[in-house]
């Protein structure tokens, strides 16, 4: 539930949720689900799950940081939103400090020592993202707690005690959840540890019933008295490894990782990859995550090209932004994967010049058909086969946060699909990823190979105008993340759009094959016929389509006022700190 406080309320209606300046009016279409969401100067979250994001907000009214809250949002959401989030899986954080540094943390799910780049090949429970083989060596514990040593100001014991609690004393299972156990409930009962926890009497809790978790309780607190090393290495990592080693006669998927794989993980502080669109800064992560390559290749496309003169819903519009996806898509597929083992010309596919060379090639009257770039200046990375999405129908969350002083942290973090592997090694009480199902096959430059982390689309961004976050966004929802913030920027930037208007915008997406999936419902059928006759197969998904969810904020540039909208394509959970109110 989207909430906002008695002064939050009076904020709002001032400022009408706008975090940026931009031009005067605005052309969105408003949707039947649109809403408002939650303002306030003593710092705001946006999340997907209302339990997570009280924690968050608590931690806020405390005195925490954007950091302390962060951490404690995603550390909760592995209880409370499980089938997306938990300390079985990883993800990436854009933070930017009041001072106005940026950093990025990669703590991207890695694959074992024995993995090699055929072990996905063969026939097995992993074709169906299933299983033991699919698990790689989890990053979020590592990343939260590496994040708090850091930048934070409170401990990992104190961020994980939320999370403690809920998974002890239960919370109301909301319909989405149901949901989700509904669809994988099949392969959750393939693992009798996963289905002690997530299933009922071997069906899908019911909206509204009561989910306890006790074994994830215990680890919570072994955690709290032990810290990571009990995950990364020890006894945590131990029960894992001797439950892939001895898989159910039924399932046939032993897995690979072992007990060092754990202990020799390290999430990863990296440079973020930056841009400026139309005067905004915008920053975003690398890889081994495609996700900010791939938007600002786009955004440097489309610097250049009127969109505002367009119209936000013009045939023209989207024919601009599908054509310069596609572009920024055969660079991604041919040339990202872990940079510890390919050579990714990122500063040539980044550069303004580039961009330009490639916008030449766009035909506004004819969907294209478009090669990845070639780069002569850097004869090592060369272009390979395409680097499919094998499974593009990931789940995640992502939680957007801004402080009392203005520090912001996008977050996104992941089990993969819903559920992840569905596997939940006895006495641990959390569900492991399906990450490695993120790598391509042999030959491409996103390869599984032993050590190696697996191209991601996660996309969190920060966008700074007047030296504040203006736009601290990000997406669920596997490889349509990326078109979530960055259609949050055009919508913003190009069109007007306060930040409530961009979440409930329409969108679409064309991965390379010129199938638009598009919300068609708010366009008119004129311009649904036009995007036909130019050439693109339409995959018509009403007015809301399941994906990208997205988790906006803002603040202001006018004041200190700070806006957080969660997307209404799931559960809305935008919280604001009341100035005054007391944490809960």
């Amino acid at each position: 539930m989207t909430r906002s406080f008695p002064v939050q309320r009076r904020v709002l209606a001032a400022c009408a949720a706008t975090a940026l300046i931009a031009p005067a009016s605005a052309s969105a279409v408003q949707g039947s689900r649109y809403h408002e969401g939650a303002s306030g100067t003593a710092g705001v979250v946006a999340s997907e799950s209302p339990a997570a994001a009280r924690a968050g907000r608590d931690a806020l009214a405390r005195g925490g940081n954007a950091i302390d809250a962060a951490v404690t949002t995603v550390l909760a959401l592995g209880v409370a939103r499980p089938q997306s989030c938990g300390i079985g899986g990883g993800g990436f954080m854009v933070y930017r400090s009041p001072d106005g540094r940026v950093r990025t943390l990669d703590f991207r799910e890695i694959a074992g020592a024995a993995m090699k780049a055929d072990s996905l090949s063969g026939p097995g429970l992993h074709k169906t993202f299933t299983g033991h083989l699919t698990v790689g060596v989890p990053g979020t514990l590592a990343g939260m707690a590496t994040a708090l040593q850091r930048f934070g100001t409170i401990s990992l014991p104190v961020a994980l005690q939320p999370a403690e609690r809920l998974a002890r004393l239960g919370f109301h299972v909301p319909t989405s959840m149901s949901g989700a156990m509904a669809r994988r409930q099949k392969d959750l009962a393939l693992f009798p540890a996963a289905a002690a926890q997530y299933l009922k009497d071997g069906a899908p809790y019911a909206p509204g019933d009561t989910l306890k978790q006790p074994e994830l309780a215990a680890t919570l607190r072994r955690l709290q008295r032990e810290g990571p090393g009990a995950l990364y290495g020890g006894v945590l990592a131990r029960r894992i490894v001797r439950d892939m080693r001895a898989p159910r006669p039924d399932t046939k998927d032993p897995g690979l990782l072992t007990v060092k794989d754990f202990s020799s993980y390290k999430a990863v502080w990296r440079a973020p990859v930056h841009t400026t669109y139309r005067g905004r800064d915008v920053y975003a992560m690398g890889p081994a995550s495609s996700g900010g390559q791939t938007m600002i290749e786009m955004l440097n496309i489309l610097e250049g090209l009127d969109l505002k003169g367009m119209g936000e819903t013009s045939a023209q519009t989207v024919t601009a932004v599908a054509e310069a996806q596609k572009i920024a898509w055969a660079d991604r597929g041919s040339y990202l994967g872990d940079p510890a083992f390919v050579q990714v010309p990122l500063a040539q596919m980044l550069s303004k010049d580039y961009a330009a060379q490639r916008r030449a090639e766009i035909d506004l009257n004819r969907a294209g058909t478009f090669a990845p770039g070639v780069f002569a200046a850097q004869p090592l990375a060369t272009a390979r086969a395409a680097g499919k999405d094998f499974n593009p129908a990931g789940s995640t969350t992502h939680v957007s946060v801004i402080d009392a002083k203005g520090g912001a942290v996008a977050v996104t973090c992941t089990i993969e699909q819903e559920f992840g592997s569905a596997v939940v090694a006895p006495g641990t009480g959390f569900l492991l990823n399906n990450e490695l199902t993120d790598f391509s096959g042999p030959g491409t430059a996103n390869e599984p190979a032993p050590g190696k982390r697996p191209r991601s689309s996660i996309n969190p961004t920060i966008m700074v105008q007047g030296g504040k976050p203006v736009l601290v966004a990000g997406a669920a929802g596997g490889s349509t993340i990326i078109m979530g913030p960055t259609l949050a920027i055009l919508d913003t930037v190009d069109f007007g759009m306060t930040l409530p208007q961009a979440v409930d915008a329409q969108r679409f997406d064309d991965q390379g094959s010129n199938k638009l999936i598009i919300e068609d419902a708010r366009y008119s059928p004129d311009v649904l016929a036009r995007l036909r006759d130019v050439g693109y197969t339409l995959d018509a998904r009403g007015e809301y389509a399941v994906t990208p969810r997205m988790q906006l904020a803002g603040m202001a540039v006018t004041d200190r006022v700070s806006t957080a909208v969660s997307d209404s394509r799931s559960d809305r959970a935008s919280l604001a700190v009341p100035v005054s109110a007391p944490p809960r």
